[in-house]
């Protein structure tokens, strides 16, 4: 009977201590649960911590180098750049102005600005009549850095023309205007109204001559001109319409600015005109026309260039004179149909006032 009770005692007492250990091994586990959740607050809140001084770093550090790159001199030739760059667009301005005052803007401008005080000397061009096997339009591909373009050689000067594109309520795309004249080749020249960057091509803000009319400017105001004269000579100079005529030429439009006049390089600043997309026309001295387009703000294809690269290129092609066309979302070069070059912008051909054509 004493052994039926110390049995019973023990069994007793070990499903005691079994349930003892059960409860406290229950408590542990809640003990390390709650541990462990509280160990992931404490985290996410050091993570969300860490991210706001990080945020908080990157915001200061962001201000000590805007001050530092706008008002020191210490990056003077990238800031030269970056506000020639944005007040040469005309919806990127203010990447200049939210940061610099309207004097300080105009001191750059004016440091970059191109000088043209020398007008093209058209006796110095001799316009040759190329053989019948030598007639043929060649487009190459170019690269440098970062940017991609394409240098259009027309041998016969003859062939070259400048039209109006114009119609009642807009422009016309540079493909339709080479089908619609019968060309095998253009490039858009000057520029037009664009408020917003919704301009359709129509309104003229630039002196322009066609066909020996002004359709644009004042009579006995200088513009500086990019024309064609009537025996195909690329003249570049500041007239009047009437000097225009008198000096020769049949149509111009008011660009620039000339990148090489007789021969002399006129760019001297690789920060002038700033990098944007660019169209070009120059004339080497037997009278055969390069055209240039670069094409820009396309990262990972092309940046586009500045002028002295610009000028550059037309040296490489032996241009006696040069000039800038209208550059930007306008930059386009047209052959056999297709258009050549990328175009800056996804809505691709913009609607054009005028174009230099190349006759078949």
């Amino acid at each position: 009977m004493q052994d039926l009770d110390t049995m019973t005692n023990v069994i007793l007492n070990n499903e005691y201590e079994l349930h003892e250990e059960k409860e406290l091994d229950n408590k542990n586990y809640n003990n390390k649960n709650h541990k462990r959740k509280k160990d992931k607050k404490r985290t996410l809140k050091q993570k969300v911590f860490f991210i706001f001084k990080l945020l908080i770093g990157l915001v200061v550090l962001t201000i000590i180098f805007m001050f530092l790159f706008f008002k020191t001199s210490l990056f003077q030739k990238y800031k030269e750049l970056w506000v020639v760059t944005a007040m040469s667009t005309m919806s990127h301005q203010y990447l200049a102005t939210w940061f610099l005052s309207d004097e300080e803007i105009q001191e750059i401008l004016d440091q970059l600005e191109v000088e043209n005080n020398e007008d093209s000397n058209s006796n110095e061009i001799k316009i040759e009549v190329p053989k019948e096997e030598h007639k043929e339009i060649t487009v190459e591909k170019i690269s440098g850095k970062n940017y991609v373009g394409y240098v259009m050689i027309v041998p016969d000067a003859s062939k070259v023309k400048l039209v109006d594109a114009r119609k009642s309520n807009k422009g016309t795309k540079l493909s339709e205007i080479v089908k619609n004249n019968n060309a095998i080749a253009g490039i858009n020249a000057g520029g037009f109204t664009d408020n917003g960057g919704v301009g359709q091509g129509n309104l003229l803000c630039n002196a322009t001559i066609i066909n020996k009319k002004l359709l644009y400017g004042y009579k006995a105001t200088k513009y500086s001109l990019i024309g064609l004269s009537s025996d195909k000579k690329l003249v570049l100079g500041k007239y009047t319409y009437q000097e225009a005529l008198n000096s020769g030429i049949e149509s111009a439009v008011e660009f620039g600015p000339f990148i090489i006049v007789n021969g002399n390089n006129q760019i001297k600043n690789s920060n002038s005109g700033g990098i944007h997309p660019r169209m070009a026309i120059g004339q080497r001295k037997d009278g055969t026309f390069i055209f240039v387009v670069v094409d820009g703000r396309q990262p990972g294809y092309s940046i586009g260039t500045n002028l002295l690269e610009l000028q550059n290129i037309f040296n490489k092609y032996d241009a006696y004179n040069a000039a800038n066309l209208d550059g930007g979302s306008s930059a386009t070069m047209c052959y056999n149909g297709k258009i050549v070059n990328k175009t800056s912008t996804p809505i691709g051909e913009r609607y054009l006032p005028n174009a230099f054509i190349v006759e078949k």
